[in-house]
């Protein structure tokens, strides 16, 4: 217990000497802040301007007849014949097909977006890529891989609702592309739908022509019944996978950079930077204080 005293006055002597080194060197941990943060103001003035656009979602709800119900008691008859009935779409699905390196790049082809996504390297004038070579000209993976980064799907699990935003410097852009997608996403998932429901329907009528079991031809028939309707409301409803609640529009603020708390985070780490500083130097003193006293040994 009294061994211990001087190991803690020993402490307190150290505490002491750092604060006074620190209130020594105030002017260097104070000229490193506003230099940190004067290079977080130049960063947050000159940095670009980025801005988000949002459209709200809801999964598009499928229309309900009594056919459906009535082909389901019958389900069993249809697996034995080999025939599959489809369920409605699920949202993760739809989700998936949005964010596809399929979807994105046809989506970027169709609407020549290859020079705008990168506008610092296509010649407007000339209409060519200012590069140094063909194999330096942006590519299918990497403007997909470009997109989805500016573009975020986030799907509400409780309510069910969908948010897509797409951040870009132009806010009028980014709304029409966040629009468009939606667009051209139940479109596409619409004609695809449209054509699997044409192949069923041709593949039920064939089954019809052969089978001549009674209880196998009304399940046949059902099915058909269902297929062209499923078709008929397909040709009909535009927002056929997801339905747009809010659409996007050209947002006036914008979404990055965070000017206020750069410059906040910019004078902050300054200072932890100026603290430090007195710290590391103080280190460096003793060290070379240590050397001295071990090259020049006292004599007595």
């Amino acid at each position: 217990m009294v061994e211990s005293s001087p190991i803690v006055d020993d402490d307190e002597v150290e505490l002491l000497e750092l604060i006074r080194s620190l209130l020594q060197s105030w002017k260097l941990i104070v000229f490193i802040t506003i230099i940190s943060t004067g290079l977080a103001v130049t960063y947050a003035l000159y940095s670009q301007e980025i801005f988000k656009a949002e459209v709200l979602l809801a999964p598009a709800q499928e229309e309900k007849s009594g056919v459906p119900s009535s082909i389901g008691q019958l389900g069993g008859l249809a697996a034995m014949a080999g025939i599959s009935i489809p369920s409605g779409s699920n949202t993760e699905q739809v989700i998936a097909t949005l964010e596809s390196r399929k979807f994105l790049f046809r989506f970027i082809k169709d609407n020549s977006l290859l020079s705008v996504l990168y506008d610092n390297l296509w010649d407007a004038d000339k209409k060519v890529w200012i590069v140094d070579s063909k194999e330096d000209e942006p590519n299918e993976q990497a403007s997909v891989e470009f997109f989805k980064e500016i573009l975020s799907v986030n799907e509400d699990k409780k309510s069910g609702l969908v948010t897509l935003s797409v951040s870009w410097k132009e806010p009028e852009i980014a709304a029409q592309w966040a629009n468009d997608l939606v667009k051209q996403l139940n479109e596409q998932l619409r004609e695809q739908a449209i054509e699997d429901s044409q192949k069923r329907v041709g593949y039920l009528e064939k089954e019809l022509a052969k089978t001549t079991l009674k209880d196998m031809r009304e399940v046949l028939y059902k099915l058909l019944e269902s297929e062209k309707q499923k078709a008929m409301l397909a040709n009909v409803n535009e927002d056929f996978a997801l339905e747009v609640i809010d659409p996007a529009v050209a947002p006036e603020t914008r979404d990055k950079p965070k000017r206020k708390l750069i410059v906040v985070l910019g004078g902050v780490c300054g200072a932890f930077l100026g603290v430090f500083s007195v710290y590391f130097l103080q280190f460096l003193a003793k060290i070379k204080s240590s050397s001295k006293e071990r090259s020049n040994p006292s004599h007595v």
